[in-house]
């Protein structure tokens, strides 16, 4: 019966417990990570890999494991990799060089990567993803695109090679595969936090251009909010709506305050699952419950005014390379997967990024001198920052700030009091004020 079939959390759990089982390797200093890969009414399936908790980024072993939904038995690990054979196949079908070497190369969140050299020319390097999320005929589409149409030093992208005929593959294997340039340099994340506070001031306006390139893609009309899947039509970016992935969120959405409601929805679903968080359930679980049953249509129409723009949903500094010389020197912008058409101001975690310090509460300290460096980066592009002072704007944030820290991260039991108090600060805040402001 229909009511016997394993759930998706019910099959994450178990995804977890059998990698944790040592079938992976050893787990020892290591976490899971996984991700659905895809549904049907008899099996879900998951990548799902051991992965070092601490440590530089290194190549990642990733398995394809289906768990049956009804006997709830779990599949053999089918290892994720992609053979000389496929790499030379994809090299020839998509530049016409013939492949010379490969090896592994660091793994994005949710691919597996591959350096690749050929004959043809000791000076071209690729880089050869398997990517099991993302629509890797639509990302090289946008890609294309942005090379050919925006100017590589306000939005730099890697050169891409299309696979032929790689779109009915990915619908037919669910994995895709891309190639890209190899683009020398660091990853922004990795130097940023020691970054000094002039060298954060001249790399900032640089990201500020193309955050601003990216918003000033045209979407059509009317503006839909949701997953952004785009094909190159004779030189021209096509661009469907389709529902939002990121979240899974469901839509696509005509406005803003529904696309609201759903965020906060699926955030209060996430709350009431969360584990270790007891002390906070007990004070605020039905409070924002009641709120979000009876508060919703609260939502002001002024949101409605929110400009809904092209979004890469995950440019943080984790997806920027620099130059390894200057680490103010932005060479490229990598993993489109997530491309949304969305709010303006959805990107509120990713922006802060940029002025805060990382933390396992998920909202750090500013850096010193914040004032300066959000002055760095909203005062470069003039246009988004009256966008983001406006009314609109900011009712929109203090909405989505609320979806946003309604559900805190776990919190370690070894902190002093002080510590504890500090750690869940901002979602009391925000949950307080919110309450108080239109419960």
């Amino acid at each position: 019966m229909a009511t016997n079939l394993l759930t998706q959390d019910e099959a994450a759990a178990a995804i977890v417990s059998f990698a944790f089982s040592g079938v992976l390797g050893s787990p020892a200093g290591k976490g899971v990570g996984y991700a659905l890969m895809g549904t049907t009414p008899d099996y879900f399936t998951w990548s799902a890999a051991l992965e070092e908790i601490e440590g530089p980024p290194v190549p990642i072993d990733r398995y394809l494991i289906k768990i049956d939904r009804r006997s709830k038995e779990i599949s053999p690990p089918i290892p994720i990799v992609l053979s000389e054979q496929d790499l030379s196949e994809a090299i020839q079908s998509a530049t016409g060089q013939h492949l010379s070497s490969w090896e592994r190369f660091t793994d994005g969140a949710l691919s597996i990567s591959y350096k690749v050299t050929v004959h043809e020319s000791v000076d071209s390097i690729y880089i050869v993803q398997l990517r099991h999320h993302g629509n890797v005929a639509s990302m090289d589409s946008l890609m294309s695109y942005i090379v050919r149409t925006v100017g590589h030093t306000l939005l730099p992208v890697p050169p891409v090679y299309p696979i032929p005929h790689e779109k009915q593959r990915q619908e037919k294997t669910g994995m895709g595969r891309q190639i890209t340039q190899l683009i020398p340099g660091v990853m922004c994340s990795s130097v940023y936090p020691n970054l000094s506070h002039e060298q954060k001031i001249s790399l900032l306006p640089k990201v500020a251009r193309a955050f601003q390139a990216c918003w000033d893609i045209p979407l059509s009309e009317p503006r839909l909010i949701g997953e952004v899947v785009a094909d190159l039509v004779n030189g021209e970016l096509n661009v469907r709506i389709d529902p939002d992935r990121h979240y899974s969120l469901g839509g696509p959405f005509s406005s803003v305050r529904e696309y609201l409601r759903a965020y906060i929805n699926a955030s209060l679903v996430a709350l009431e699952k969360q584990q270790g968080i007891n002390e906070y359930k007990t004070l605020y679980l039905t409070r924002i419950q009641n709120f979000v049953s009876n508060s919703l249509h609260n939502i002001p129409h002024i949101v409605e005014q929110t400009p809904v723009v092209l979004t890469h949903s995950d440019m943080g500094p984790h997806n920027i390379i620099v130059s390894s010389q200057d680490s103010t020197e932005i060479k490229a912008i990598i993993d489109w997967e997530f491309i949304a058409s969305a709010p303006f101001g959805s990107l509120y975690c990713i922006l802060e990024m940029f002025f805060r310090k990382d933390a396992l509460n998920g909202f750090g300290q500013e850096y010193d001198r914040s004032d300066e460096l959000r002055q760095a980066f909203w005062g470069t592009i003039p246009k988004w920052k009256l966008v983001y002072e406006s009314e609109p704007a900011q009712v929109f944030l203090e909405w989505m700030k609320f979806g946003l820290f309604l559900k805190p991260e776990w919190r370690p039991d070894n902190l002093s009091a002080p510590e504890a108090e500090r750690y869940w600060q901002e979602n009391v805040r925000v949950v307080e004020m919110m309450l108080q402001k239109y419960g």
